[in-house]
Parts: C-alpha cells; sequence; structure tokens
C-alpha cells in the first residue's frame, strides 16, 4: 500500500472516530496557524509583498512564508520574558529545515517576522545560519495556541530519531503520526512514573534472568 492510499485509509478510519482532530491538524486543518515572513527590499511584484508599520516605519515583507505550522514536526513552550504570553521553540520537519537553513545563509541581517493565526507577534534577524531546523517564536503566543499546539505535536524532548543511522525529524504524515503516538506514550510513562514516586510506590526490581550478564566476571576470573 503507497503512503496516499495509506493516508486515504486513515482519513477514511477517522470518519468512524469521535475524534478526528489529530488528522485534520496533520492535513493542514489546523485551529493554530503559524507562518514565518521574509524582509525584502528588492523589485517584488506588489502582488508578492507585504508592507507592515512597525516602531514608526514601513517594511515590506514576502506573503509567501519561508515556513508555516505545516512544517512543523515538535514543539516546547515558555513563558516570554516580557510577560506578553508564551514563546514556542519550533522543531522543523526536513522540508522546513532546509527552507530555514536556506534563508538564514542567503539573507543574514534581513529580519523575519512570525504571524500567529493572522496576527504579527514576533520578529527576528537572521544573523548566522540555523542549521538545526529549530526556530524559536520568543513572545506573542497565547496559552489557546500553546494548548491547540499540544493537542497535535509532541513535545521535543520526548521526540526520537526517524532513523538510527543518523539524526533525522519526521517530515511525512505518517512519520509524524508516528512520531506524536511515540512521545505521548513516553510522556504518560514519564508522569506515571513521577506519580508512583510521589506516592512511594518504587519500580519493581528485575527478576534475576532479567539482569544482564554481560560484562559480569566470576570471582577468580
Amino acid at each position: 500500500m503507497t503512503n496516499l492510499f495509506r493516508v486515504v485509509a486513515l482519513v477514511s478510519a477517522c470518519g468512524l472516530l469521535t475524534n478526528c482532530s489529530v488528522f485534520r491538524q496533520l492535513l493542514g486543518d489546523s485551529k493554530t496557524k503559524i507562518s514565518t515572513h521574509l524582509e525584502t527590499s528588492g523589485p517584488d511584484h506588489p502582488m508578492a509583498i507585504m508592507n507592515l508599520p512597525i516602531d514608526g516605519r514601513t517594511m515590506t515583507f514576502k506573503k509567501i512564508p519561508e515556513f508555516s505550522h505545516r512544517a512543523i514536526a515538535g514543539f516546547e513552550s515558555f513563558p516570554s520574558d516580557d510577560g506578553q504570553g508564551f514563546g514556542l521553540l519550533l522543531q522543523l520537519d526536513m522540508k522546513g529545515k532546509n527552507a530555514l537553513e536556506a534563508a538564514s545563509r542567503l539573507n543574514q541581517g534581513s529580519k523575519l517576522i512570525t504571524f500567529v493565526n493572522g496576527v504579527p507577534v514576533d520578529m527576528v534577524e537572521l544573523d548566522q545560519p540555523i542549521t538545526d531546523g529549530r526556530f524559536t517564536i520568543w513572545r506573542g503566543v497565547s496559552q489557546e495556541a500553546v494548548d491547540d499546539l499540544d493537542k497535535f505535536y509532541p513535545h521535543i524532548k520526548y521526540m526520537k530519531s526517524q532513523s538510527k543511522a543518523m539524526e533525522m525529524m519526521p517530515s511525512t504524515f505518517l512519520m509524524k503520526l508516528r512520531a506524536r503516538e511515540d512521545a505521548k506514550k513516553l510522556e504518560a510513562a514519564e508522569k506515571k512514573a513521577q506519580e508512583d514516586r510521589e506516592r512511594g510506590i518504587l519500580p519493581k526490581a528485575p527478576k534475576t534472568n532479567e539482569i544482564p550478564l554481560e560484562g559480569f566476571k566470576t570471582p577468580g576470573t
């Protein structure tokens, strides 16, 4: 079965479920929309740019984003330093990672503005190449948006590489879905272990036949 047919099968099965928000999110129908737009000063077509008043001056940005919420593989949230909502650390998929690296290499000194649900919330200056696919929105994200993202995207600390041979973030629909499921299982296990510790429940000791013997030496050997 090809990836396309698998997606169709999953979406069809979604109609039998009571909550299909995960599928809608990963297919691009998310409630929280995020997009980043590069500053431009070139002779772009008027229909391809947008002029924004920022700090008493007009700045020009490309309408087509460098990446959007569709490129998110995982995230972490944190309270913003200035008290304006929350910030986000985004882990991008391979396509988003490559787009961010290209933009940051070729446009150093330019600004990158971030929109959340159609509202500009943060702007950064590209001062060095970003090669790890991680992008920070420092402020302006609402609690509602954070809660919405938490329903559909895994937290970065629970994510694992999709390849044992190299660091590779999930990029396809199925890879993102699988990564989210795996991360949620790790998160639930960590939460249960913490609750057990607080209740004074110690983890079970391994049985004798479960103890690894690698490196074990008998006395006198």
